[in-house]
């Protein structure tokens, strides 16, 4: 059989569907695209067992993939050395040319599978095989969603440039509550026409990105540092990435996984942090300083470890180099700088003193040091300060992977930073 062929005007979507008792509105996902998108559907063995393959093959108007060894023929006994079976499988071509392998629903399983490039049916072995960009519809039960292994291959596949459609919270077919349930189909096939939308718009554009807390030695074994994730940073890097950007990201130490496609510069303190940032920062057309920079440093480090003694010690310290504040005098003629304040108390009236003292073209303060908040919560709350504006903005409370998006196209809506390609 030849490849599939399509209309090269209509972008190739090749829709995944696993074993979850999600996979019914799979045939409803593949309606909402397939004006716009031509589609083909591959299902695992689970999934067949909970929707019918007719229904999935009348939605997207070509039958579908299932069976990775079918047009296998048997090798006769006695055949040479060098000869080979021929495999016939289209949607593995399809899978080659696709412009986007979408996975919805996509159970705990199959993250998994995707995690750790494992590949033992036709739908593991396309995702293994296509190197067109990647996005998962999630679907479990709300305990396997909060559950550590789950969160470590989420955060693998974001980190790979897979796109995260987040589940919802409600009711669940176990009859639990939380959240767990795929996002409903008009919200998956919003998120596709999203992707398509933004994945050159900044093609040719600069950004640079700081993450991340600084490590500040006092000894060979002590450093002053602080709680900062990178989180923030991470998530706007891989943003900024997924519309076509250059990104550089300088990051301070953290425990995330390094985005790919993006230049990662890892350093550990103010000082290495300014002169990178300074290194990286000619030809740049936005940058984001998201890094938590420590504000002082121990005047002397020692060269060995401090003996605990029966009385305290004094440790003086020294300003570092107000990174942002150069940044806002170096940069080039027309870049943007956004810039962060994390406050603990007075929130508005402390970020509205820094944006005064160091004036970005936008200002993101978010407030630190309740554990559901900042630097450790899973959800974020911030106001944005732009100039222009005469009131602050407040987007509404999200993950910051969602809070990123919604920052850059802040950022793309009021300054139209895809023209400066």
């Amino acid at each position: 059989m030849s490849k599939i062929s399509s209309s090269p005007r209509r972008k190739r979507i090749l829709l995944g569907v696993t074993g979850s008792v999600a996979a019914y509105k799979a045939a409803e996902i593949a309606r909402l695209l397939k004006p716009r998108y031509d589609i083909r559907i591959v299902a695992t063995r689970a999934a067949s067992r909970l929707v019918r393959l007719g229904e999935l093959a009348k939605a997207s108007g070509h039958p579908v993939g299932f069976n990775a060894f079918r047009g296998i023929q048997p090798i006769p006994v006695g055949t040479p050395s060098g000869a080979h079976p021929v495999l016939n499988v289209p949607h593995i071509d399809f899978a080659r040319e696709c412009d986007l392998l979408l996975v919805a629903p996509a159970t705990e399983d199959f993250l998994a599978k995707m995690a750790l490039g494992l590949a033992d049916d036709l739908l593991s072995s396309c995702c293994l095989y296509s190197s067109a960009p990647a996005m998962v519809a999630p679907a479990m039960n709300q305990a396997m969603w909060a559950h550590p292994a789950v969160k470590v291959n989420v955060a693998t596949l974001a980190a790979r440039g897979v796109r995260i459609v987040e589940p919802g919270t409600g009711h669940l077919a176990c009859g639990d509550e939380g959240k767990g349930r795929m996002s409903e189909p008009a919200v998956i096939a919003e998120e596709v026409g999203r992707f398509f939308a933004l994945k050159d718009l900044w093609k040719g554009v600069r950004v640079m990105v700081t993450a991340g807390p600084t490590r500040e030695p006092l000894d060979p074994v002590r450093v002053l540092t602080n709680h900062s994730s990178g989180r923030m940073g991470y998530a706007l890097a891989r943003a900024a990435r997924d519309r076509g950007a250059e990104v550089t990201l300088v990051s301070g130490p953290v425990a995330l996984a390094s985005p790919t496609g993006v230049s990662i510069v890892p350093v550990r303190t103010a000082l290495e942090m300014h002169r990178e940032v300074m290194r990286s920062l000619p030809g740049c057309d936005l940058i984001v300083m998201a890094a938590a920079v420590a504000d002082y440093r121990p005047r002397t480090v020692s060269s060995s470890k401090i003996k605990k003694g029966s009385g305290g010690i004094t440790v003086r310290l020294e300003k570092n180099p107000d990174i942002l504040a150069e940044v806002l005098r170096r940069r080039g003629k027309g870049a943007r700088v956004v810039g962060f304040a994390a406050e603990t108390e007075d929130l508005e009236k402390n970020a509205v003193e820094k944006w005064r003292r160091k004036p970005c073209d936008m200002l993101v303060a978010n407030r630190v040091g309740d554990p559901a908040d900042g630097f450790h919560g899973e959800r974020h709350e911030v106001v944005v300060y732009c100039r222009g504006s005469k009131s602050p903005l407040r987007p509404p409370e999200d993950t910051k992977e969602r809070l990123a998006d919604t920052l850059l196209d802040l950022m793309e809506t009021r300054w139209k930073i895809s023209d400066r390609r």
